[in-house]
């Protein structure tokens, strides 16, 4: 008996795995759409430059004669239509930001001890100290497409003077650094996105910057001042 139950044995293995697969075939078959999850891990690439005419640039240079305390210096430094700069999303595919913020005093090119201190006011700017402002334009703005140092818009509550702490681009009522007035061919200054964070800027968007800079009552100092206009890639 024994012997007849080793022998049936190979087959009732074959029978076990014939049903097996048989039943697998048949769950697989009722499964009709199939899904793949695919994750997507990202690697973030935060990253903003300022170009003018197409070239990543740094510095701009402008004269203030000390026989106006508190002038006021635009771009260029005219009071005309001063020329624009531009700040581009090239993170590359990344949705991001921007923030502005300066130093709590400039920097004295020359490596002198003077240099002037940041104020919040640009009405009340004292001895060896500075306002400065920004706000952006339209991404169809032209070349000289900035505003005058005396333009309105400077004295509305989207202009307020820079500050040492991050202050992102469009947040706020009203928003903050959107040049109103500085639309063209269908372009504006706003963001591009206010949802689900404010001031939202799609890859490779652009945006003109102006700045304002309003001066000392009085300098003790006649050494070259570097202000720093600091713009910050944020995350969505």
């Amino acid at each position: 008996m024994k012997r007849k139950w080793l022998a049936r044995l190979p087959g009732l293995i074959g029978l076990a795995g014939w049903l097996a697969a048989t039943g697998a075939r048949e769950a697989r078959a009722a499964q009709n759409p199939a899904t793949l999850n695919i994750n997507v891990t990202i690697t973030q690439n935060l990253s903003v430059a300022v170009v003018a005419s197409g070239v990543a640039q740094t510095t701009q240079t402008v004269n203030w004669n000390t026989g106006t305390p508190n002038d006021r210096l635009v771009n260029d430094g005219t009071g005309g239509r001063p020329s624009s700069m531009t700040v581009l999303n090239d993170s590359g595919g990344q949705t991001e930001r921007w923030a502005l913020s300066t130093n709590a005093n400039s920097i004295n090119a020359q490596g002198g001890a003077v240099s002037w201190a940041r104020v919040g006011s640009t009405t009340s700017v004292g001895a060896d100290q500075f306002a400065i402002q920004a706000v952006f334009g339209s991404s169809n703005t032209a070349v000289n497409g900035c505003l005058s140092s005396g333009h309105g818009d400077w004295n509305s509550g989207g202009a307020t003077p820079l500050d040492t702490s991050l202050q992102t681009y469009g947040s706020g009522s009203p928003a903050l650094f959107v040049g109103a007035s500085l639309t063209n061919a269908g372009g504006t200054p706003n963001p591009d996105s206010s949802s689900p964070q404010p001031g939202e800027m799609y890859a490779n968007s652009q945006r003109v910057l102006c700045w304002r800079v309003t001066t000392p009552a009085t300098t003790s100092t006649s050494q070259t001042q570097n202000i720093q206009l600091i713009v910050t890639a944020q995350t969505p």
